[in-house]
């Protein structure tokens, strides 16, 4: 029995036994992040675009209120001048073209953040508060 033994493997196994131990455990965690980390990474990105989608969706009331009563005012004096109609509807039609489905082509955060200064410059015009009440409020 000790004869189909050879010395070298022994002393190979035992040198390269922290080696082999440390690979074996980086592909056990490896599998189990993976597994983990996918789970994670869906709810927070599910719970971020909820997140956006209830910001978007707040301009979007805000400027379509704005666009309806502008059309529905008799008093001349009371519509809004066209540069301020052209600015509501710029944000509009921003909002519009934000996608709905994960897509690799759009940078949502940078359109995220031109909407947002948009918006901001329709209420400087408007001399309307441009604080979102939803901002903070939800928490992960």
């Amino acid at each position: 029995m000790a004869d189909d033994i050879d010395f070298n493997d022994v002393v190979e196994d035992i040198f390269l036994s922290e080696n082999t131990l440390c690979q074996d455990s980086y592909k056990e965690g490896f599998r189990v992040g993976s597994e983990e980390g996918n789970s994670e990474g869906y709810h927070l990105g599910y719970h971020r675009g909820a997140e956006i989608g209830r910001e978007l969706g707040f301009y979007y009331g805000i400027v379509t209120n704005y666009l309806e009563q502008n059309k529905s005012d008799s008093k001349q004096e009371d519509r809004l001048s066209d540069k301020t109609i052209k600015q509501l509807e710029k944000v509009k039609g921003l909002i519009d073209t934000f996608p709905h489905n994960n897509s690799e082509h759009h940078d949502i955060l940078t359109l995220l953040e031109t909407i947002r200064a948009q918006y901001k410059k329709v209420c400087a015009m408007l001399k309307v508060s441009s604080n979102n009440p939803y901002v903070g409020d939800i928490s992960f």
